[in-house]
């Protein structure tokens, strides 16, 4: 079905300021929270509350989610503080009533995703055009889903590194082959494409810097905790064992000598440990959407430099130095896990 048959709307948003203050708690905690916080400060606001719920960041203690309230000034009144919502793009639904069901929306648009190959950001907003406590059958909440446009990225990164007459090769029949309405089948022929054009143009380090440069955002909240650590140690290993309290996100890194050994662990731990193929073992592993169930379809191990930039933008952030990050092993290159070596710089 298309985006208007699912009624879900594809649109950008430019960038706003915001007044916001940050919680831990659940999605159904939030109509309170608004409440409380929209007669505190309704003097400043000057557009419809938003939520954002960062879906890279949580604990025990819920998810990590900012209320958000637009303003034409900076504040610093309490508990708020000002910042910028950034530009992004996103996929929308409206839902209309309470919020006993407002899940069936966050299904429909993720399911969308699931089904085109989209990636999205670990970001989710939530829009409340009008919310009424005492008759939620009148509540009008916008759920937004925050793309990761892959392929923008990918496009100024080859600009950057290889030029415009490059970028174009590489990028050409994009507007026809990438759009937010094609089949992940085409999509991924796309991408199978663009790689073996990328192969054909770029050394080994310059296919390295465009393709890591593209990856799915690391938390930058996480990032900044292990960062703190490092620059009040200057200690590797005290990095290492903050990350191993939390295997889910750190993957249990090993440290020998001056390279970081990292190995991914399954995107799908239950269906992992219950397949009985090979084959159904890597659908269950792969953690990419566009190559999770075409890994024998001959996508180039290139693309997996693309996987080792999650691992740079974590150690870059942590240590503000580059770091050279080695594909070990990989699925695309018929290996059943995926390993990388991080390469520490030589003054670290």
């Amino acid at each position: 079905m298309s985006l208007q048959e699912l009624g879900i709307i594809h649109k950008k948003i430019d960038k706003k300021l915001v007044g916001f203050i940050n919680y831990r708690g659940e999605i159904k905690n939030i109509p309170s929270k608004l409440k409380y916080y929209f007669h505190k400060y309704k003097d400043y606001i000057s557009g419809p509350p938003i939520a954002v719920i960062d879906y890279g960041v949580y604990s025990e203690g819920g998810k990590d989610i900012d209320i958000c309230f637009l303003t034409t000034r900076s504040l610093v009144r309490d508990e708020i503080k000002t910042k910028f919502l950034e530009e992004v793009e996103v996929l929308s639904k409206m839902h209309q009533g309470s919020y006993d069901n407002i899940n069936d929306i966050f299904q429909k648009l993720f399911n969308y995703f699931r089904i085109h190959g989209i990636t999205g950001t670990s970001l989710i907003r939530l829009v409340f055009h009008k919310y009424d406590q005492d008759n939620p059958e009148d509540n009008e909440t916008e759920i937004q889903a925050v793309l990761h446009k892959w392929d923008n990225r990918l496009e100024k990164n080859l600009n950057k590194i290889l030029g415009e007459k490059a970028r174009k090769e590489v990028m050409k029949d994009r507007e026809k082959l990438f759009t937010i309405e094609s089949s992940m089948d085409v999509r991924v022929q796309w991408i199978k494409d663009v790689i073996v054009r990328l192969d054909k143009a770029a050394n080994d380090y310059e296919k390295y810097d465009i393709l890591s440069s593209c990856a799915h955002d690391f938390s930058q909240k996480r990032i900044d905790k292990l960062k703190a650590i490092y620059e009040k140690t200057e200690d590797i290993d005290k990095v290492l064992k903050e990350m191993h309290k939390d295997y889910d996100w750190h993957e249990n890194p090993i440290r020998k000598g001056d390279i970081i050994y990292v190995r991914k662990i399954p995107y799908n731990r239950e269906g992992y440990e219950k397949a009985i193929t090979i084959d159904e073992k890597k659908k269950n592993y792969c953690h990419c959407p566009l190559v999770r169930n075409y890994l024998n379809n001959g996508i180039s191990p290139t693309f997996c430099n693309c996987s080792a930039g999650w691992y740079r933008q974590q150690w870059e952030g942590i240590l503000a130095k580059p770091v050279q990050i080695e594909i070990l092993k990989s699925l695309i290159k018929g290996d059943d896990i995926c390993e990388f070596a991080i390469h520490l710089p030589l003054d670290i």
